[in-house]
């Protein structure tokens, strides 16, 4: 008898100690200074900029315009260079595949940049998956480290946690012991690279990130969806450059980072540097984390009957960003999405989610319309929507960084977006329309395919989707 009751007992402690846990993690908040939501400002210089791959005349074409503006953005810098990229390595199984080197690239120019201007802070803020989780240095890194570069992992473990069944777990029983020290597990990356072991992997399992793809100067800032990471290449993305006062913005926010992380934020002097035009013919705000959400379900339930919505997305899964679609779409907004299908990660085959099962429903409904990028390996990586509010004449457009998922949306990422508002007959308006169009037409080219092409009806998918959606056991 005596001997059941401590069974008992250590079972309740072990049950209570598995809810206290859990219950922190739900708690857990993103370090104050993030979720930041900018003042709308006409910015002295605005540009729209994309990679595109897809098929002409049984050729693959390639253009390939945002890695040429960031690398544009390092040269012509001379006071300061503050960098937060999420993916920044080249490490990846060499194949049948080859990629450009631009990591290497990047951190050659950041070198160069600081033998010509020795005093001038250059700081690098990436995610700790470079690193895998703790298990090795990754040479760029380490390189522009050891040039006296201000390299900055960002700390996980500050960061809200996305997966609350595991993350409580973790921080009680893994996480005091460290990530370990000798590798013995094949990297799951580059199976010709450092080995990691299972505290990484562990560590991994928190499906966390710094997703953010930010580049500032003193002149200028690039807010984008594109990571420089060699297999990421040949990737379709967008970006934003410009110049505006809103950038102080984007500094503090990077600030922060850096503050949570360990690390002290270089003394720069950035409050009188960037310019705005004067009226109000283009307006943009910087927005990060649940801000994103905030400006993408506002402009989503603004649009009336006549208007029309437009996304580019490599991941759509988040459930209020989904319901508020279908709303729309009743009110007889018409939605065209062109979307991943989810089916290639680095050389590795998807199973499809979240896009085919989420996609799949929301493109039955009357006035949706979804058409999936024709991909070649490489990924549909951009995270853009813009309103064509036709009734007002009013366009808005928010892109960056921010898939729309819970894990990007709801202040658990790391994320930078901009806001765009202005006219519809304003030349960004024009121009960021005729990108889509271009795609969704397959103007003088093969970029998208029919809805058919990947529409699927899986009840097993659907119902994992919806569950890895809810509880964060994914890694988007």
């Amino acid at each position: 008898m005596k001997t059941l009751t401590i069974k008992k007992f250590i079972l309740y402690l072990i049950v209570l100690i598995i809810l206290f846990c859990f219950i922190s993690s739900l708690f857990s908040k993103n370090p104050k200074g993030t979720n930041i939501k900018s003042e709308y400002k006409n910015p002295a210089n605005l540009k729209f900029i994309y990679d595109l791959t897809y098929e002409k005349d049984q050729e693959i074409i390639r253009e390939s315009n945002i890695f040429n503006s960031q690398m544009d953005l390092i040269k012509n810098a001379k006071k300061y260079l503050i960098l937060d990229i999420f993916l920044y390595n080249d490490d990846y199984t060499k194949g049948s595949t080859s990629y450009p080197s631009q990591v290497k690239e990047m951190s050659d120019a950041l070198i160069a940049k600081k033998k010509e201007y020795p005093d001038m802070p250059i700081v690098l803020i990436t995610d700790p998956i470079n690193n895998f989780y703790g298990a090795y240095e990754q040479e760029n890194l380490k390189n522009l480290r050891e040039a006296g570069i201000d390299v900055v992992i960002t700390d996980h473990d500050e960061m809200r946690d996305s997966n609350p069944l595991y993350s409580g777990i973790y921080k009680l029983l893994i996480k005091p012991f460290g990530p370990g020290s000798k590798g013995y597990i094949k990297n799951f990356f580059d199976k010709d690279g450092p080995k990691v072991n299972i505290r990484n992997i562990l560590k991994l399992a928190n499906f966390k990130g710094n997703h953010r793809k930010v580049y500032i100067s003193e002149n200028e800032a690039i807010i984008s969806s594109s990571n420089p990471h060699d297999p990421s290449a040949f990737h379709e993305n967008v970006a934003l450059r410009f110049n505006s006062s809103i950038i102080k913005y984007l500094i503090e926010s990077e600030k922060v980072v850096c503050d949570f992380s360990g690390y002290e934020f270089p003394d720069i002097d950035y409050e009188n540097n960037y310019m705005d035009k004067e009226g109000k013919d283009i307006l943009i705000r910087a927005i990060s984390e649940k801000s994103i959400f905030n400006a993408l379900y506002e402009n989503i339930n603004l649009s009336q009957k006549g208007d029309q919505i437009n996304i580019a997305i490599f991941y759509l899964s988040d459930f209020d960003i989904i319901k508020s679609l279908e709303k729309a779409s009743q009110r007889g907004v018409e939605i065209n999405i062109i979307a991943d299908a989810n089916r290639d990660a680095f050389g590795l085959k998807k199973n499809g989610n979240p896009n085919r099962s989420a996609l799949s429903k929301l493109g039955k409904l009357e006035n949706i319309n979804v058409r999936w990028y024709k991909s070649h390996g490489e990924q549909f990586h951009a995270k853009m929507a813009f309103f064509n509010y036709k009734t007002k004449n009013n366009f808005a457009a928010i892109l960056g960084s921010a898939n729309f998922t819970r894990r990007n949306l709801k202040n658990f990422n790391l994320e930078t977006d901009i806001e765009i508002k202005t006219d519809l007959d304003n030349p960004m308006a024009r121009e960021i329309n005729s990108y889509y169009e271009r795609i969704w037409t397959n103007q003088d080219g093969l970029y998208s395919l029919d809805f058919e092409e990947y529409y699927q009806e899986d009840l097993f998918k659907d119902i994992l989707y919806k569950i890895q959606e809810f509880t964060g056991i994914c890694t988007w």
